[in-house]
Formats: C-alpha cells, structure tokens, sequence
C-alpha cells in the first residue's frame, strides 16, 4: 500500500517538474527572441532538464542517460591581438566568447531535444501523471455527497492508488523516447519517415505559397509597366525559389541547381566613348546596363518557368498539405481528444455535475450534417486511426509526385546548362592560360637568377684556372674547387627547379607514393590512407599532387595532425584531408585554396570546405578522371 502511495505523491511531484519546466521552456523562447540572455538561459535549461533526467530515472523507471554537452569553443587570440569569431575581429574576448557560446547552442541539437521534451511532456507525460492527483482530489470532494460519498471517495481514491505506477511507467517510456539521441536516418522506422515527410511536404507548401505571392507581385508590375519593372521584380522573387531550391535538397534529397543563364559582361564603351546596346548609343553606361539585364531576364527560359512552377502552387500546396490535414483532424481531432478526456473531463464532472462528451469534434461533425446522427461516438476513434493512416500513406506518394514536378520545371533547360558550361570553361581557360604563363616567368627567373649566375660563374672561374695553371698552380687549385662547388649548389638548384615543375617520384612511381612522400616531408604528423589500382593522366596527377601539397601546407600552419584519404571510384578521384585544428578557414582571407580550386577547376574539379568554429577543417577534393594501368618502374 505504501508502494501505491508513493507513486500517486511521485505522480504529484513529476507534474510540479513539468509545469515548472513549461513554464521555462517560454522563457527559453522569450530568450531567444532577445537574443542576449540566450546562452545564460540555456544553461539554466540544462541543469533543469538534467534533474528531470534523474527523477525519470528514479521514480519512472526510465533508461535514458546523462549526455554530458560539448562544450562551446573557446575563440583563439590572433597575433596582433585581436580575437576571432568567424570572419570578425573583437578587440574584448567576452563579446567573441559569447558569439561562439551564441552560435553553439543555437547549433547543438541537444538544446533543440531539451526544449522539446520541456514543451511536450505536459501532453506526452503530465497527463498520464494527473490522473492521479485527479482523481484523489475528485474523492476528497465526494465526501460532501453524504453516506454515498464515502463509497464514491473510496473506489476513486484506490483507482487513483492503482493507477499511479502505470502513469510513471508511461512517463518513464516518454521521457525515453523525447530524451534519446535521434536515430540515424537508416534506421528511421517507415512511419517516422512518413511522419516527417508529411510535415516537410507542409514546409514546402508554404515556401511554394510564397513564391505564389512573389509572382502576382511579377505579373503586376510587368503588366502595370509594360514589362518595364520584369527585372525589379525578378530580383525579388528569383531569391525566394532559390530558397525553395535549398530546402527542397535538404528535404527530399532532389538536385535543383540554378537554372539561371550566366550574367553577360557590361557593355564595353566604343571610340567615342559611348555604349552600344543593339543599335543605340548611350553616353552613361547605366542606362546601357539596365536594358542588357532586361534582356537577359526577359529572354531567359527559366524566368517563365518559375512563374509557371509558382502559379501552380495553387494545386500542389493544397496537395502537398493534404497529409498534415488528414494526420492532424484524424488523430488530434477524433482520437487524442476521446484519450485526453479522462484526466480533466472527470474531474469537472464530478465537481459539476456536467459531463462533457468525450466525442465533441465528432458530435460538432453530426450537428453540422456532416456525419450521421445514428453513427455513435466511439466510432470516431477508428475513423481517426483510418484518416491518420491514409495521410502517413499518402506522404510518400505526393513526395515523389511533387519532386517529379520541381525537376521539370525548376531545373536548368540543356541550353542553360550548355551556356553555364560554355561560361565556365572560357574562365577555366583564361585561368589556366594565366597560370602557365606565371609558372613560365617563374622558371625563367629562376634559372636567370639561380643556375645561369652560377653556371657563368663557374665559367670564368674555369678561364681563370687556365690563365694561372702555369703561373700559380696553388691557386689555381682553389679557383678549381670553388668553381666544383659552385656547379654543384647550379645542379643542386636544377633539381629543386625539376622538382618544382613535375617531382620524379611522381613520374617514377604515380601519384599514391608521391603523396606518401610529401606526407614524410610534412612538419607534423600525417596519416595516409590510399588505394589507387592505377595512374591517372600526367596533367591530373600534377594537379592533384600540387593541390594536396598545398592543403597539407595550410593544415601544418594550425593543427597537429592530419588524415589524409585518397579514393577512385565510379570515375571520379576524391581526396579528403581532415586536421585538429581551430577551424574557421574562410577562403575569402587567403589565396591556398583559391588557387587550389583554380587548379582544379581546370579538369572539373571542385572543392569542398568544412570549417566550423572550433574544429576540425575538412577539405574535400573531387576530381572526374579516369585510372589507367598502373606503370612500372625499372629503378
């Protein structure tokens, strides 16, 4: 009897925790809304949730654990002073600590989970664990009955004692599943998948809407202005499909590049100094410039195919809402509200007297003529199970109906692809055309300034040794060496230069062992990880040789030790070098990985940088190449 008593006051106690919780997880939005008591109110956060964490454990039998929380970086002091926080500089440590601290929580996915279960436990725990309390109270307030009273307090204070432990049980299980660490996407259940595609398609709807509103405002003006605003209003709506673009890849996983043609360059001024456009001269180049851009929006394919894709949000947004109706009105609407009744509808009605149906959007559908009076009210909740389970099954379908559509209308046409391709090569020409003609001038400073001086040097040295081999063969010795020497340090000169252009170990012996040496030649620690079956083309293999040369020079600036992984498959060479450093590598603040790309860009590569404040920097290479046989040597 005490065990039963004692889990109807736990039960009391647990619901003071989760009010108490609700009640902060306001402030913690109010918080974030002013931003500055923000990473304070996180902590309090934490200490809350981390004593309902053990209660759970305690008194409800839950197993989930303590997950001890990553601290936020510290932010590194520069050379001259000044403190770093992404690409800003702070004279004062405090303000740069508390952007970091800022930026941390508001990207730690533990906060998220704990401001969840802090919202959700009064519907998923507190009212299971009300119940009790509930009914002991109901029973109290029967005393007043008369004899009949105490019979009544009796049988409802027993079932409030028999209830209690299943109610922590049922808190327990809730905590576990709001508390737990997500599961990976593999492992995600059919019904988890479909769930979070209904909201996600709901997401998609209402960007889809907004790019509604973006072309009326299109359409408005080109008709109020004779097509005169086209260009101010694309540049309003062209912003808010690449939105729906972004998100529509992270959600559905659809590739949705930028469709758009490439900007043409501005009007270059003739003799006279005007500018053309067609058969116009302009004498200010601004007015020339605006109507180049009309042009160039006007005639672009895409800007009427995402006018086209907009308008049709007034069928695919209804659509792609139509699960998120069917899950909310079938399972909030007819079956939570029959199973949320007892806790707060029993109460009233033994206070009152006046009992609430426990079907009350089911009997508002019968007054309204929408279901038939003769149907009873329990039949809501098998109706609701049936709505929920046809919009979970109508998630994926519409998911795919809806990426089948995006992919016709918002991708680039093969023109544009054409036009960007064409665009992008001019510029990896011009590029790489710059790039030969600066290693060109190199080397030929290089030997004007190192080998060719030494070489004259040794030269004259030799003529004088000719002149005083019969005079002064004494110094003529020393003239003899010092010229040896002299064409030893030219020769030595020489190699460095070779090795500079294209190194011999990796003509030699391909790019793995080439890769392995520099590793040894690196100032720090450096872990190799390669499998290539074969060679790559010499120009490639240079490129890519260089480009990790490169990476690994960077990386010995700031970390301690790097990984370095080297993969060909399915046509395409990927390079993926990770280091312990600081982070916060921005290519815009230096010219490595800029040239890097420039390098790559050449043979369409790319380059991928992952750099968050506090570590680790990953940068990921991929090259599109094909492996031939390996070579051997006969060294």
């Amino acid at each position: 009897m005490n065990r039963y008593a004692l889990a109807a006051l736990r039960c009391a106690c647990l619901l003071l925790v989760t009010a108490a919780g609700v009640t902060y997880a306001l402030l913690m939005l109010i918080s974030l809304t002013l931003v500055v008591p923000f990473p304070a109110a996180v902590a309090g956060q934490r200490r809350l949730v981390a004593s309902g964490r053990r209660l759970a454990r305690r008194w409800a039998g839950a197993t989930v654990p303590d997950v001890p929380p990553a601290p936020p970086p510290v932010p590194r002091r520069r050379a001259d002073g000044w403190y770093q926080h992404g690409v800003t500089l702070y004279r004062s440590p405090r303000t740069a600590r508390w952007m970091s601290t800022f930026d941390h929580y508001g990207n730690d996915p533990g906060v998220a989970r704990d401001l969840r279960w802090l919202l959700l436990a009064p519907v998923t725990g507190a009212i299971p664990l009300l119940l009790p309390p509930a009914l002991i109270v109901a029973g109290l307030l029967a005393l007043r009955a008369g004899p009949w009273g105490w019979l009544a307090a009796g049988v409802t204070v027993t079932a409030a004692l028999l209830v209690a432990p299943p109610s922590l049980r049922w808190y327990g299980r809730s905590a576990d599943v709001l508390l737990r660490t997500p599961a990976s996407p593999a492992r995600t259940g059919r019904t988890s998948r479909a769930r979070t595609a209904c909201w996600r398609l709901g997401g998609l709807a209402a960007l889809h809407l907004a790019t509604l509103g973006g072309a009326v405002l299109t359409l408005a003006a080109t008709i109020l202005s004779w097509g005169g605003l086209l260009l101010w209003a694309t540049t309003l709506t062209r912003p808010m499909t690449e939105i729906y673009r972004r998100q529509a890849h992270r959600w559905t996983g659809v590739d949705l590049p930028s469709p758009y043609r490439p900007l043409p360059p501005p009007p270059a001024p003739d003799e006279d100094g005007n500018y053309r456009y067609g058969r116009t001269l302009y004498v200010e180049p601004g007015f020339a410039i605006s109507l180049q851009r009309h042009r160039w929006v006007s005639h672009d394919p895409a800007t009427w195919r995402d006018q086209l894709w907009a308008w049709s949000a007034l069928l695919w947004a209804p659509l792609s809402l139509l699960p998120a109706v069917l899950i909310g009105a079938g399972f909030f609407g007819l079956v939570w509200q029959p199973l949320s009744w007892a806790p707060w509808a029993v109460p009233i009605g033994l206070a009152t007297g006046y009992w609430i149906t426990p079907f009350y959007l089911w009997h508002a559908l019968q007054l309204g003529g929408v279901i038939p009076t003769a149907v009873p009210g329990w039949a809501s909740i098998p109706a609701g199970l049936a709505l929920t389970l046809l919009g979970l099954a109508l998630a994926a379908p519409l998911t795919r109906a809806r990426t089948w559509w995006d992919t016709l209308l918002l991708r680039p046409t093969a023109t544009t692809v054409l036009a960007g391709r064409v665009t992008e090569l001019n510029s990896s020409r011009a590029v790489t055309a710059d790039a030969a003609a600066a290693e060109l001038r190199r080397i030929e400073r290089d030997l004007h300034d190192g080998a060719q001086a030494r070489l004259v040097a040794v030269g004259l040295g030799l003529g004088a040794v000719a002149r005083l081999m019969e005079t002064d063969p004494a110094r003529a010795r020393r003239l003899l060496a010092q010229a040896q020497e002299t064409s030893a340090a030219a020769l030595a000169e020489l190699r460095d230069l070779v090795r500079g252009i294209h190194p011999p170990v990796l003509a030699e012996r391909g790019l793995t062992d080439a890769v392995r040496a520099i590793a040894l030649d690196t100032p720090l620690p450096v872990t190799v990880d390669t499998d290539l079956p074969g060679r790559l083309e010499p120009a490639v293999e240079s490129a890519v040789y260089f480009s990790v040369c490169e990476t690994l020079a960077n990386a010995a600036r700031v970390a301690s030790t790097v990984t370095l992984t080297l993969r060909h498959q399915d046509g395409l060479l990927r390079m993926v070098v990770t280091d312990d450093g600081p982070g916060g590598a921005d290519p815009s603040t230096g010219t490595g990985l800029r040239g890097i790309m420039r390098r790559l860009g050449a043979f369409d590569g790319t380059v991928t940088l992952h750099s968050p404040p506090g570590g680790p920097t990953v940068v990921i290479m991929e090259v599109p190449c094909a492996l031939s046989s390996p070579k051997t040597s006969t060294s």
